[in-house]
């Protein structure tokens, strides 16, 4: 037994040590916020446009467009356009009929591009703006500046209406967003 006294002194020191060991320690923990205000990617789109009523062959209207970065960040820009001829029943009222756009290798309406060098058509059907738009009112080049009725429409063309639509997208103007975004220009 003499020998196992100083071996059980030694077990209980070991578990005092251990309890005390586990509660003998504080824990403080914090949370601290931090929050990261964004930068603002937003632009407006500057139109001049008045819409004919009276549209009729060789006649040329101003249809301005070009894209404004209102934001606070530089931005790149890309626009693509839709068009489009749909025959007028005799109240003027849109058919199902649709009209060829070119006629004999012309375009019945033709886009007048303002800054062509600036604009540069991809294969993916876009036109990419060749620039960064500087943040806060920075803006492009137009687009377009005007879009002319051919002279050779035909009377088909005489009941029908044209539509132009324009369809403008931005990104932040750095390569990292741009090959991200699949914008290869």
């Amino acid at each position: 037994m003499k020998n196992k006294k100083p071996l059980i002194a030694a077990g209980a020191i070991a578990l005092i040590a251990i309890a005390g060991g586990t509660f003998a320690y504080f824990r403080y923990t914090e949370t601290f916020e931090n929050n990261f205000g964004l930068a603002k990617e937003e632009i407006s789109f500057a139109e001049t446009f008045k819409s004919p009523d009276n549209w009729s062959p060789c006649t040329e209207t101003a249809k301005e467009f070009k894209v404004t970065n209102t934001g606070n960040i530089a931005v790149n820009a890309r626009v693509k356009f839709t068009e489009g001829w749909v025959k007028l029943d005799a109240s003027g009222q849109p058919t199902s009929q649709t009209l060829p756009l070119t006629v004999n290798n012309e375009n019945m309406a033709v886009v007048h591009f303002a800054n062509p060098s600036d604009w540069v058509l991809n294969a993916d059907g876009w036109y990419y703006y060749q620039g960064d738009i500087a943040a806060t009112n920075g803006e492009t080049s137009l687009f377009i500046d005007k879009v002319t009725f051919n002279c050779n429409a035909g009377n088909d063309y005489s009941s029908a209406r044209y539509t132009l639509n324009l369809q403008a997208q931005t990104i932040q103007a750095t390569a990292a967003a741009r090959q991200a975004a699949g914008w290869n220009y």
